[in-house]
């Protein structure tokens, strides 16, 4: 029973670490992980580079300006995962994420427009 509570602890440490380098290589691509960056243009905020209609989606109960702090960054993007892409990211398909993030829940109906960004996280992991 202790070596299977053991594997079970390291697995889910393995992933944990492993979604943690992803959403690194994500701030990467988005903000050089700077948590103050913005996008006037797009009005995208913080490490993510979080847009006003992916916050709202998300659900997360805080205000779009508090993306700037990285806790509630990532509950967002996490949560925005868990209502899009649940499948992706309990398997921690890294690719189907990152293309979730730049291309928006309808990303498939036009998969080649993510491609670039995919690849820039991609390098990053």
């Amino acid at each position: 029973m202790r070596k299977l509570l053991a594997i079970l602890l390291f697995s889910f440490s393995v992933s944990a670490a492993d979604l943690n380098t992803f959403l690194d290589a994500v701030a990467k691509v988005e903000s050089s992980n700077n948590p103050k960056a913005v996008n006037k243009k797009e009005s995208a905020f913080g490490l993510y580079q979080i847009r006003p209609a992916y916050f709202k989606d998300s659900g997360v109960k805080a205000k779009h300006g508090d993306v700037f702090k990285p806790e509630v960054a990532r509950k967002v993007v996490l949560a925005y995962f868990q209502k899009y892409e649940p499948t992706a990211l309990k398997n921690l398909d890294f690719e189907t994420l990152a293309r979730c993030h730049n291309g928006g829940c309808g990303w498939r109906k036009n998969k080649s427009a993510t491609n670039g960004y995919w690849q820039k996280v991609k390098k990053n992991l």
